[in-house]
């Protein structure tokens, strides 16, 4: 019998097959578990490290935050905001001249009727002007019947930050522009009718400040002036307008002198209240 037949050669070849398992095992490298695993790129630390994360900044409460703000200072302060569109990155404002009848007092359409020689004469120039040297420059030209046909002018400004002179003039030399004119003189109302004419040569008779913030546009109140209350403005108002804050010293210069009933809002326009002596009154 050979050795290769019968339960000999079954036992030979379990005894190959275990050598060779042995022998594997033997050779295998036994690796650590992965918790001892040692990064050699990185230093080891003994404690564990902690990774403190700033909390991140909220954009839109500090937006309301600010915004609640200016609400507030605006409310306490008079300043309307103008509901102004804005259309290809420009304020769009229109303002209307209004003439309006007051009770045995002479105003300011009074004295653009004196001044007149005929009602198509476009001798009054409405402008909307930068208060910066060299900024925008807006104007529109009335005659007394466009006056009192509510006839509206329209301009548009930029939304950058910045003041504006709100004029009205006479404007006999056709210049178009109202803000280096100076204001008109206080006599001019007990003047008799021929130096009416020569005393309103040139010259404004109206003013309100305009201020654009934030890409609106707000009417900064009028109706008080004097050094005490430009003081309280500028205190008030400064941080708000920053920069053009020093155009609240032209508003007081020009206000103290014309004394002009302040603009108002009316629906999405500006107004421009231009009194005038009621007739009733005249008859009286």
């Amino acid at each position: 019998m050979k050795l290769t037949d019968g339960p000999s050669a079954f036992f030979i070849s379990f005894v190959v097959i275990v050598g060779a398992i042995w022998m594997i095992r033997r050779n295998e490298v036994v690796l650590p578990p992965p918790s001892e695993v040692i990064d050699v790129g990185r230093p080891v630390s003994t404690a564990k490290e902690k990774i403190i994360v700033a909390p991140a900044e909220n954009p839109s409460e500090k937006s309301r935050d600010a915004a609640r703000k200016n609400y507030n200072l605006m409310v306490l302060n008079g300043i309307t905001k103008v509901p102004a569109p804005i259309r290809n990155k420009k304020i769009r404002l229109s303002i209307l001249p209004r003439p309006e009848a007051q009770w045995c007092k002479s105003g300011d359409f009074d004295l653009i009727k004196a001044i007149a020689t005929n009602t198509k004469d476009k001798l009054i120039t409405l402008s909307v002007e930068s208060l910066k040297k060299g900024g925008v420059r807006k104007s529109q030209s009335f005659s007394l019947a466009e006056m009192t046909g509510k006839k509206a002018a329209n301009f548009e400004l930029p939304l950058t930050d910045g003041a504006y002179g709100l004029f009205l003039c006479t404007d006999q030399s056709k210049k178009g522009a109202c803000g280096r004119k100076a204001a008109i003189n206080p006599r001019i109302w007990s003047a008799g009718p021929a130096q009416i004419k020569k005393l309103a040569q040139d010259k404004v008779f109206y003013f309100q400040l305009l201020h654009v913030k934030d890409g609106s546009l707000n009417i900064i109140p009028s109706d008080s002036w004097g050094k005490a209350n430009l003081a309280q403005l500028k205190e008030r108002l400064g941080d708000w307008m920053g920069e053009d804050v020093d155009a609240l010293e032209k508003m007081d210069a020009l206000i103290s002198k014309l004394q002009p009933m302040p603009a108002r809002l009316a629906d999405s326009k500006i107004e421009i209240p231009l009194p005038y002596n009621d007739l009733r009154c005249v008859s009286h």
